[in-house]
């Protein structure tokens, strides 16, 4: 029986999902799982160009360096539709945008979401600083670094409150590319599953996806509590469970888009950063 690879990434919002199929309540049929807890997106970043895992959970920003090796399942795309998670730019002093030209950046990685939008919509930095988990971010800025982009907005502003630092947001990856994009979806990351497996195992493999994100949406008093666990061992740190819960009900809504408005985003993202010079070409966006 063929076994897949999923590697899960350590971040609420991108694991509740997978929870179900890790814990036994959803069950595969004719497959078996093989889980592996990454702690950074981009570690899944850097394993999904080497092709070492199945499934996972890449920025969209790495598809097109994939794209011949992975599909994308439509229902797990995860796009911003509003300013609840549109990945503001913040500080811990006050800042306009003109000074982020001369700023100190801090992100993920170099192959993130957050930094292709950016780039695409801001454009300069003076320092480029790679600081891989959430909240060493925090303790970064200020330091290390002078701006961060947020990606996790809720969880970022929460630590930042709760540490007694207030956080100065500047501007929002989301506001500016509502306008260049008409509205449309803003892609950040991306469930995908190898080519290598055949489609017809990825269709089953998405199938059970679906009943996997389902069946936690239905029972987050279930689901929580082990994403807190997961996460705060993955993580090292004790998670607030307060945090987590609202970082999830964050991205339920994030990788609730319909299907046809996800590739409205997808292709809009695509054909902009290809056209800037920022990413390479995507020949064909292959969602299943």
């Amino acid at each position: 029986m063929t076994t897949i690879k999923v590697g899960a990434l350590a971040d609420s919002g991108d694991l509740y999902p997978f929870i179900p199929l890790m814990e036994g309540k959803v069950k595969p049929e004719g497959f078996n799982l093989e889980f592996e807890i990454i702690p950074t997106v981009q570690e899944i970043n850097e394993k999904v160009l080497e092709k070492v895992i199945d499934v996972s959970v890449p920025s969209a920003a790495m598809y097109p360096y994939i794209q011949d090796d992975y599909y994308i399942l439509g229902n797990a795309v995860a796009s911003a539709i509003d300013g609840i998670t549109g990945m503001p730019v913040l500080a811990i002093s006050e800042m306009k945008k003109e000074d982020l030209g001369s700023s100190r950046l801090i992100v993920h990685g170099p192959n993130t979401s957050a930094l292709t939008l950016y780039r695409l919509l801001i454009g300069k930095y003076r320092k480029l600083v790679i600081i891989r988990k959430v909240l060493d971010e925090i303790k970064a800025l200020g330091k290390d670094g002078d701006v961060l982009v947020a990606v996790h907005e809720i969880k970022m502003m929460y630590a930042m409150r709760k540490l007694g630092i207030k956080p100065y947001v500047i501007t929002s990856m989301w506001d500016m590319w509502k306008e260049i994009s008409g509205g449309s979806p803003m892609p950040m990351g991306m469930v995908v599953i190898s080519k290598e497996i055949g489609k017809e195992l990825a269709m089953k493999f998405k199938e059970v996806y679906g009943r996997s994100k389902k069946y936690a949406e239905k029972h987050l008093d279930e689901i929580i509590p082990k994403d807190v666990e997961i996460m705060s061992q993955s993580q090292g740190v004790n998670m607030d469970q307060e945090i987590v819960e609202k970082t999830i009900w964050a991205d339920i809504q994030e990788y609730n888009v319909p299907e046809e408005k996800v590739i409205q985003g997808l292709r809009t993202f695509y054909s902009i950063t290809e056209e800037k010079g920022i990413l390479p070409k995507v020949k064909n966006i292959d969602i299943i």
